[in-house]
């Protein structure tokens, strides 16, 4: 007569599917290590309800402060980043997780400078922070809207990876 195995079943919660996301995220954003914590509110003037306009918005400011950093081939040298986009009262921001191993802290100070000026941006649309606090409580509150189901479903569009971003090949 065989062995009968007896199997312990879960049944988990939106909460708990939520706490294993936030958790894989955390980790995911720990072996990425960024340096840089970037939070973007564009204007009211030119904030959307359509996540698609407000992507293309990023990938222009993005491109700029990029393109100030290393004008001749600044997507040879991209510094990667994981965007999280966020929808407070159906107007899209993001926050934004940048790994710099490149470029003094000057000199990435006067590339947001630059963007925002070429923008006409007041200075608190961009805030850009160096990670220097306990990077798990910034992780968390970078990726604070994204909830899973029982199913384990989540919204993974509100994930960008700026590689996909701009269609350069991964490293």
């Amino acid at each position: 007569m065989t062995d009968i195995y007896q199997y312990e079943y879960k049944i988990y919660t939106d909460e708990d599917m939520t706490e294993l996301l936030e958790k894989s995220v955390i980790d995911w954003l720990f072996e990425f290590d960024p340096n840089y914590f970037i939070s973007i509110q564009f204007p009211t003037t030119q904030r959307s309800y359509n996540l698609e306009k407000s992507v293309y918005r990023l990938k222009a400011v993005m491109k700029i402060f990029e393109k100030t950093l290393n004008p001749r081939h600044w997507y040879k040298k991209h510094l990667p980043f994981i965007a999280f986009a966020e929808n407070t009262s159906g107007m899209w921001h993001f926050h934004l997780f940048l790994k710099n191993n490149k470029y003094p802290e000057e000199k990435m100070i006067f590339g947001m400078d630059t963007t925002v000026r070429k923008f006409a941006f007041s200075e608190t649309v961009i805030d850009m922070q160096r990670i220097t606090r306990t990077p798990e409580k910034v992780f968390k509150y970078g990726d604070k809207e994204l909830k899973a189901d029982s199913t384990g479903r989540f919204e993974s569009f509100r994930i960008i990876l700026s590689d996909d971003m701009f269609n350069l090949p991964q490293k």
